[in-house]
């Protein structure tokens, strides 16, 4: 490099000096082909984005696989998209959802034929790329790995890894008693096998007759004795604070602690004029939404809303994504938005009454404002236990129980007892000491260097 700098500076101008000097630090890093599995929610794609903005940045060519309906959402940033096949609104609001949605662990929401064909989509997404980066939901993205014989990572928004410090699901719940930490652990393995024999069939189908690749055990792949080494033991990326969720201390070193991997959306939005009137009046308004989430009547739940504001006199920006709610029907202390982005509208509103899906809980962190959460399924009776647990929410209130008194005095608790906010901004100031997306294009490219290696 010295010797090139002499001979840059005594015969090229600066610019360009420069510019070889940028194209050789680049080319030093080993740019990439990066493919990104995510399917679901807004906010199961949404971090993932702002990875791949990161990554696009650091100089490297990033594609988004993901489900039809946010190939929109990723073109506003430029992000190279591939359709998967799926859509997760829809697919929620059908029969087969709504059950999923009040707790019939049973019910099967991607059906194999279905699921067939997102394999197909991702494994064309796939091709020529150099390392693959996929969700919880898109964890097949293991096999297109072993068979493009390239490194595979699994960023998660939520604690997946084994460890004795809490279970499955159940990260808001620490102990460190030696019996309870076993069972901690095997609770790890025993989702991983259930969760395996429902799409085991499929999966070594389509390993055998898409990818060449042999069949599973019967256990699934953590059982396997010949696993790719790029992929032994899987790396894993924690897309969370660990403010709101320490490390395990039991986690080996593929398990990397990164942060919220937050995308600034509101730069892009302009609010309408009734919108902003709104949110300049006393008191400071509610944030009540439930983000992809649809209740088997929604008709009874806005009721319910518009009762508990009216009650606890207060204003609310009520996001009714999950509705067919009007303006017409609500008093003037509610407004209705059909979508605001959460980084625009969370620090303006006293505090937030939403479902707890990760994304929207990391937003509530972000902005430092308290919540209270009506949960659905999966993680987010977790999330409304762990923010309890944190001190940023009085009380976690399942959807399918919830009442107007038990609403009522969640939204009393939360605005007039100080304690919550002045928590939540202590929170915050935590979170906003970390750099997620940087955090994440390191541990991406480390791993990249490594297998180069």
């Amino acid at each position: 490099m010295r010797d090139v700098a002499v001979y840059g500076s005594d015969l090229l101008t600066s610019v360009e000096f420069s510019l070889i000097l940028l194209a050789l630090s680049l080319a030093g890093r080993g740019l990439a082909d990066i493919t990104i599995l995510t399917v679901g929610s807004r906010g199961d794609v949404q971090p993932f984005c702002a990875i791949a903005l990161g990554l696009m940045q650091a100089g490297h060519s990033v594609t988004l696989a993901s489900s039809p309906n946010f190939a929109d959402f990723a073109a506003q940033w430029n992000i190279p998209f591939a359709p998967i096949a799926g859509d997760f609104q829809a697919l929620l609001s059908s029969s087969v959802g709504l059950d999923l949605l009040e707790g019939n662990s049973k019910a099967e929401l991607i059906e194999e034929d279905l699921r067939w064909q997102q394999l197909l989509n991702a494994w064309d997404a796939c091709q020529g790329s150099d390392i693959i980066v996929f969700s919880p939901l898109t964890t097949w993205g293991y096999h297109l790995a072993e068979a493009l014989k390239i490194p595979g990572i699994l960023a998660t928004q939520v604690p997946v890894s084994a460890t004795r410090a809490f279970p499955f699901l159940g990260f808001a719940r620490r102990c460190d008693q030696w019996l309870q930490g076993w069972a901690n652990l095997f609770s790890y393995r025993l989702v991983g096998f259930l969760f395996w024999r429902r799409s085991a069939k499929v999966i070594n189908r389509f390993r055998q007759d898409v990818l060449g690749l042999s069949k599973l055990p019967w256990l699934g792949a953590q059982y396997r004795r010949d696993a790719p080494s790029q992929l032994s033991p899987l790396p894993v990326l924690n897309c969370f604070s660990s403010a709101v969720i320490p490390p395990a201390l039991d986690w080996d070193d593929s398990v990397h602690q990164g942060g919220y991997c937050f995308l600034d959306t509101s730069k892009s939005f302009t609010p309408s004029v009734a919108l902003q009137d709104f949110l300049i009046e006393d008191p400071k308004p509610l944030y009540i939404g439930f983000g992809s989430m649809i209740p088997r009547h929604p008709e009874k739940l806005a009721q319910m809303i518009v009762s508990a504001i009216e009650e606890t006199k207060q204003r609310a920006v009520l996001c009714s994504g999950w509705g067919n709610i009007k303006q017409t029907d609500l008093p003037s202390s509610i407004f209705l938005a059909e979508s605001v982005p959460h980084d625009w509208l969370f620090p303006r509103v006293a505090a937030a009454i939403h479902h707890g899906g990760a994304g929207t809980t990391a937003a509530t962190l972000r902005a430092g404002i308290p919540s209270v959460v009506v949960p659905f399924f999966a993680d987010q009776p977790v999330w409304g236990e762990l923010l309890e647990q944190i001190g940023v929410s009085p009380a976690t209130y399942p959807q399918m129980t919830l009442t107007c008194e038990q609403l009522t005095d969640g939204i009393r608790r939360v605005v007039e007892q100080d304690e919550f906010g002045e928590r939540a901004r202590w929170v915050r100031s935590q979170i906003m000491t970390e750099d997620g997306v940087t955090k994440a294009v390191s541990m991406i490219e480390s791993c990249l260097q490594d297998f180069d290696g």
